[in-house]
């Protein structure tokens, strides 16, 4: 058990439902025609009402419905709910079935294509809203729209799911990407809950088994991120660049199906991939998780972004209660303390997207197109459930 001097420490839930999700309940909501706003300034106006995008609607329905269920205000789930009522009647093509990229503020239609990352995080969040709401309407789509992934993005000759296909459902871009294949296996891990009976245990399986066979550097144990449709790696520029935020997601979650389905390799290689981003992506003199390096050698892209620290935070807890290795307590108090520190604003609330290597923060603006409420909401409701495990009985404390 935990001593409670090693927890002395400002709790995440209490930060969640105090410090950031009260921002996202008073500045998000759309009074006007329902959904929610993401691209909010640091005072939570909002700066680009123009667009409303499908990852980012879904991750609201999560983060407001999550917050609810963790003890905040009964209104957060009414807010999620609307945001449902939106997604379900303005983002859904009618004609050729799936879901829309974006739509304008008022609900017609922009960007028509379907991505499968956008189809994962309607999966994820309809499930988790279903699951805590007891909606059985948006367990219904979560179904639905996880057959329509299994039927078109899913690629038989290779394996794996494709990227995009049109809006008739025609294929587009059919290589492969870690980051997609991990939001597929988080949507599939909440929709097995939320469906109960574990009647897609065979499917986490499979998406697992992929990350572990064709994700990993076999010498380095960290993980590859672009691949085409045959699974040959692509690595020019950037993309062969590892990316510290997904091999610390992709170590959560392969722990995570270990725990419900043990698996020495699931175990094995999340342990490798929090080793090499303990090696190389770990800032020991300002704090926090750098954001990409080349393999094998320091950090070269040094900023500290505000997902990749929240991804740190469950993945080194929970390599912590999975392998009882002390330096990731020490790595998730180091992560934790940088963002209190840094990302935080404690004027306005929420946290900044990215700081500099030295903390200082080189953004202000609160949302966009790719931030809203989940990756806090998840990492801090996760973080906090993983610290009350520590509590119990029978768990050592770190050195």
């Amino acid at each position: 058990m935990l001593e409670a001097s090693r927890l002395d420490f400002p709790d995440p839930r209490e930060h969640l439902l105090t410090r950031v999700l009260p921002f996202w309940a008073r500045h998000s909501v759309d009074s006007d025609y329902g959904g929610f706003i993401t691209h909010l300034s640091r005072t939570g106006k909002a700066y680009d009402p123009s667009a409303k995008y499908l990852v980012m609607q879904t991750r609201m329905i999560y983060s407001l419905a999550t917050g609810s269920a963790l003890g905040g205000p009964q209104g957060w789930l009414g807010a999620a709910a609307q945001g449902v009522e939106f997604l379900l009647g303005r983002f859904r093509d009618t004609e050729h079935d799936g879901w829309f990229w974006s739509v304008t503020q008022a609900g017609a239609p922009v960007e028509m294509a379907k991505r499968m990352y956008g189809h994962a995080f309607v999966v994820f969040a309809l499930s988790e809203y279903a699951r805590i709401a007891r909606d059985r309407r948006a367990l219904a789509a979560a179904v639905h729209t996880c057959a329509l992934c299994a039927h078109h993005f899913w690629d038989d000759a290779h394996g794996g799911v494709g990227e995009e296909c049109g809006r008739d459902w025609s294929p587009v871009a059919r290589g492969h990407t870690m980051g997609t294949h991990l939001h597929a296996l988080e949507a599939l891990l909440a929709l097995n809950q939320a469906a109960g009976g574990n009647h897609y245990g065979a499917h986490i399986r499979t998406v697992a088994d992929l990350v572990t066979t064709r994700m990993v550097d076999p010498d380095l144990g960290c993980g590859i991120e672009h691949f085409a449709a045959d699974w040959m790696p692509e690595a020019e520029g950037k993309r062969g660049l590892v990316n510290y935020g997904h091999n610390l997601e992709a170590a959560w979650l392969l722990l995570r199906v270990q725990r419900a389905d043990p698996n020495p390799v699931y175990r094995d290689t999340a342990r490798g991939f929090l080793e090499y981003v303990f090696r190389f992506g770990l800032d020991g003199a300002h704090g926090g998780i750098f954001s990409h390096g080349p393999r094998n050698q320091p950090a070269t892209e040094r900023e500290k972004v505000w997902w990749v620290q929240c991804e740190a935070l469950p993945a080194f807890l929970l390599g912590y209660l999975e392998f009882g290795d002390d330096r990731y307590f020490g790595a998730f108090r180091n992560v934790w303390d940088f963002c209190l520190k840094c990302l935080h604003d404690p004027e306005f609330g929420e946290w900044y997207p990215v700081a500099e290597e030295n903390g200082i923060p080189r953004e202000i603006n609160k949302g966009g197109t790719w931030k809203a409420a989940y990756h806090v909401t998840q990492a801090l409701a996760y973080a906090s459930e993983y610290l009350e495990e520590m509590r119990a009985p029978g768990t050592a404390c770190p050195a």
